[in-house]
């Protein structure tokens, strides 16, 4: 059996928890507290910074390696899912 976080959840999943949790009725969280436990949250988030160092050369996105997460030319690789960069030379 998994133990899924609330860092786990996507957006939506955590929205609808917290709506779930607030219309349940019984046993009401004062509000101080549950502002409280969200401050809690979203400082935790914060603390989950990754940096990706590189260089841009002929138009790609070349990151430099060893990279804390999977990359390729400008791409980069989170769980199941890739993100694109599609960058464009400023004009001089």
């Amino acid at each position: 059996m998994t133990k899924e976080t609330l860092e786990d959840l996507s957006a939506e999943e955590f929205d609808r928890l917290i709506e779930d949790y607030i219309g349940r009725g019984d046993d009401k969280m004062e509000l101080p507290t549950f502002f409280g436990v969200m401050a809690d949250l979203e400082e935790k988030r914060k603390g989950h910074v990754i940096e990706l160092s590189g260089k841009f050369m002929n138009g790609e996105v070349i990151f430099d390696r060893p990279s804390p997460l999977p990359v390729d030319r400008n791409q980069i690789y989170i769980g199941d899912r890739k993100i694109v960069l599609r960058l464009r030379a400023v004009p001089s």
